[in-house]
């Protein structure tokens, strides 16, 4: 057996390094693709529309009634629409659900 030249050294080198490039280029798409699907399915999941929308009216929070019907949130940094996580336990605690400016719809 021959003892291997500096060019068969370097050849073999470049192959695995090459094979390394390819194992990380498909690691980092397969990590991105599944933080962007995350991302969207976490943000469908929150969007629960079957909860009831509220409103900031002085220092309480007043029901505003069903989206696209009653009222409209249009485009804004501003948070539209908050909502009850848990109306028993904390009665009390109202979220951002909705960004956009409130708009009632009779106007």
């Amino acid at each position: 057996m021959q003892p291997m030249t500096f060019a068969m050294w370097m050849s073999l080198l470049t192959i695995k390094h090459l094979g390394m490039k390819r194992i990380k280029v498909i690691l980092n798409t397969t990590a991105i693709t599944l933080a962007i699907a995350g991302a969207f399915a976490t943000r469908y999941y929150m969007q629960d529309n079957n909860q009831p929308q509220f409103i900031p009216v002085n220092n309480s929070f007043k029901p505003v009634g069903d989206f696209g019907i009653d009222y409209d949130c249009h485009d804004s940094t501003e948070v539209c629409t908050f909502y009850q996580p848990d109306s028993v336990a904390r009665p009390k605690e109202y979220l951002p659900y909705q960004k956009g400016k409130y708009v009632p719809a009779n106007q």
